[in-house]
C-alpha cells in the first residue's frame, strides 16, 4: 500500500485575500478545495492521520482501502473557519501543524479554536515555535524549537503530539537526530512522493498544493498517476533553483508576475 499526503495552506473564500501576502502563492480558494475534497469522495478515498500512518507502519494496523492523508501548515485562522467544516461535510478529518508562535495573532487560529479541532476529532502537529527553517538553528535553538513547541501544544490542549512537519521543508540529518531526541514519532517534509512501510519516518513525504491550482492533477497524484508526480517533481525543482539564483525578494516578484495573485 502507498500512501499520498498532501499538504495545504491558507485556504479563503473567493474574493478574500490570505493571512500572509508572503504565502499567497500557496493560498487556494475554498471553491477550489471543496471541489477537491468532493472528487476524492466520489472515488472512495478516506483520511489518515499522521498517528494512524504510524501505527500502520509500526504495528501492521488496518487502514481504510483507499487511504489519503490531508496535512495544513501554519495554524491560518481559515483552516477553522473554511477547512473544517468542509472536512466534516465529506467526511474527512486533517492532521494540523501549529507554529506555536504564531497562535492567537491575527490570521491564525486561537488556543480556543484548537481546542474545537481536538474536540472535533481532527490531529495536531508541531510545525516548530517561530516557523524560522530548522536548518538554520544552532543546535540549542533547535532543541529548544523542538521540545517547547511540543511542550506548549500538549499543555495547551491535553494532547500528544506525535508529528512535527519542517517549516518550509527545511530538513537534514542533523535536524532528524534532534526530532526523534524531542520525542517526535513522525516527521512531514515536502520531498514530493508516496509514503509506504519502509519509509523513513523522519522523512515522510507530502505534495503540497500551490497555484496555479487543477484538482484534477492533485487527484490523478493522489491516485498515483507519475507523470503528475514528474510534473510536481519538476515544478518544485524549479522553485528551488529560482530561490537559489535570485534571492528571496526577487523570487516573490517574480512569483506575483507568473501566478495571478500571488
Amino acid at each position: 500500500m502507498r500512501i499520498v499526503a498532501l499538504t495545504f495552506h491558507d485556504v479563503v473564500p473567493g474574493g478574500r485575500n490570505g493571512a500572509s501576502d508572503n504565502d499567497a502563492f500557496y493560498c487556494i480558494k475554498a471553491g477550489e478545495f471543496e471541489s477537491l475534497l468532493s472528487q476524492l469522495r466520489k472515488l472512495g478515498y478516506q483520511t489518515v492521520s499522521s498517528r494512524q500512518f504510524r501505527v500502520w507502519q509500526e504495528q501492521g494496523a488496518s487502514l481504510p482501502e483507499r487511504p489519503v492523508a490531508l496535512t495544513f501548515d501554519d495554524g491560518y485562522a481559515s483552516h477553522f473557519e473554511c477547512v473544517v467544516p468542509l472536512l466534516l461535510r465529506y467526511h474527512f478529518s486533517g492532521t494540523f501543524f501549529i507554529a506555536t508562535d504564531l497562535v492567537g495573532r491575527p490570521g491564525y487560529m486561537t488556543w480556543e479554536q484548537l481546542r474545537k479541532l481536538v474536540f472535533l476529532g481532527m490531529e495536531i502537529g508541531s510545525h516548530g515555535m517561530s516557523h524560522q527553517p530548522l536548518t538554520s538553528l544552532s543546535k540549542s535553538q533547535l532543541h529548544e524549537e523542538l521540545s517547547e513547541s511540543r511542550r506548549l501544544l500538549q499543555e495547551q490542549l491535553g494532547v500528544s503530539i506525535h508529528a512535527i512537519a519542517a517549516p518550509g521543508g527545511f530538513w537534514n540529518r542533523a535536524v532528524a537526530e534532534a526530532v526523534q531526541q524531542a520525542g517526535y514519532e513522525a516527521a512531514w517534509v515536502s520531498t514530493i512522493g508516496t509514503n509506504g512501510e519502509e519509509t523513513n519516518p523522519l522523512a515522510l513525504r507530502r505534495i503540497v498544493v500551490r497555484r496555479p491550482f487543477s484538482a484534477q492533477r492533485v487527484v490523478s497524484m493522489v491516485e498515483g498517476w507519475q507523470p503528475a508526480f514528474w510534473w510536481a517533481a519538476n515544478q518544485q525543482y524549479a522553485i528551488r533553483v529560482l530561490k537559489r539564483a535570485l534571492g528571496v525578494y526577487r523570487y516573490e516578484q517574480l512569483k506575483r508576475l507568473l501566478v495571478p495573485n500571488a
